[in-house]
């Protein structure tokens, strides 16, 4: 089979394909034929060693991939929930990643994928939206039943926040969006309180005062929010960077951000598509075995979209 790897920390350049040999399942363990597998910044971080020891101990060479969809291939002799053919969606495991034509996976990490939903926007739930989930889950969602709940969300429009804002405003909060761009239309269509524009409005100009604000988009500080928050309201930074260390030390309603995909977050994502209250947005879709070529204009800034990118294979 083949596989996408590098042995090396660095840009695309270090990427390769490989032939190597096909997986086998554990007892646990199912082997699925990847249709689908979406791009996301944390992966691509990993590579170019921006997350320190985020994979340190993973045997190199190291794969890419951390979410996939695809089509269950072979399953481990403890393993009852899942049958060869089941359409399935999970998170990939360190020694098995999905920018490849198979990969092998613990069958706790992997559910089956809602009815009507194809492979590449399946491929979305479990980084993306599982994510998200979390996300709102701590950091937007009112508390004690208030109705009056207001809440921004920066980076409305990467794969993150267009889920965010979904659960944000199915658990009762008035969200605000803040994005650019083509994703302020998409963003328009969710039934949300606000959609700003950040090119040309800001949240302090909005009149509005929120309790709390999350950037997904790593673009903000405290200072540009700040006027924003109610007295008692909170600014929470998903990926907090040097110039947020001081705010962080010295300010109480400035707040790093925690959330993580994991199995909770996928069930509550899953639950969600299949209630018809979350809506999957697919950005674009390429060959995986033109991934090198996709990731390096992912990474230059060069491809642009709405929504996460997605690699696929037939």
């Amino acid at each position: 089979m083949k596989r996408l790897q590098y042995r090396r920390r660095g840009g695309p350049d270090v990427l390769e394909w490989a032939e190597v040999d096909e997986p086998a399942p554990g007892p646990k363990e199912i082997v699925v034929e990847v249709r689908a597998a979406s791009i996301n910044p944390t992966d691509i971080k990993m590579r170019t060693g921006e997350l320190g020891v985020a994979n340190m101990f993973e045997p190199s060479p190291r794969g890419m991939g951390l979410d996939f969809a695809g089509v269950v291939r072979a399953v481990g002799r403890d393993v009852s929930a899942f049958v060869t053919g089941d359409a399935v969606t999970g998170l990939t495991a360190p020694r098995s990643r999905s920018f490849a034509d198979l990969v092998k996976v613990g069958a706790d990490k992997v559910r089956r994928i809602p009815d009507g939903m194809d492979f590449a926007a399946a491929s979305t739930l479990p980084m993306g939206a599982a994510t998200a989930a979390k996300v709102a889950a701590k950091y937007l969602t009112p508390r004690d039943g208030r109705a009056d709940h207001r809440v921004a969300v920066l980076g409305a429009g990467g794969g993150i926040g267009l889920y965010a804002v979904q659960f944000a405003r199915d658990a009762g909060a008035l969200v605000t969006a803040v994005a650019g761009g083509a994703a302020a239309d998409t963003l328009g269509s969710f039934g949300l309180d606000a959609v700003l524009d950040y090119r040309t409005q800001s949240l302090a100009g909005s009149g509005r005062r929120y309790d709390a604000v999350v950037d997904l988009s790593a673009t903000y500080t405290y200072g540009d929010v700040e006027a924003a928050l109610t007295a008692n309201g909170r600014f929470h930074t998903m990926t907090p960077g040097p110039g947020h260390l001081w705010d962080l030390a010295t300010k109480r309603r400035a707040r790093p951000a925690f959330a993580i995909a994991d199995a909770d977050g996928l069930d509550r994502a899953i639950a969600a598509v299949g209630a018809k209250r979350l809506l999957a947005d697919v950005g674009a879709t390429f060959a995986m075995r033109d991934a090198i070529e996709v990731l390096r204009d992912f990474e230059s800034g060069r491809l642009k979209a709405v929504g996460k990118v997605v690699l696929t294979r037939p």
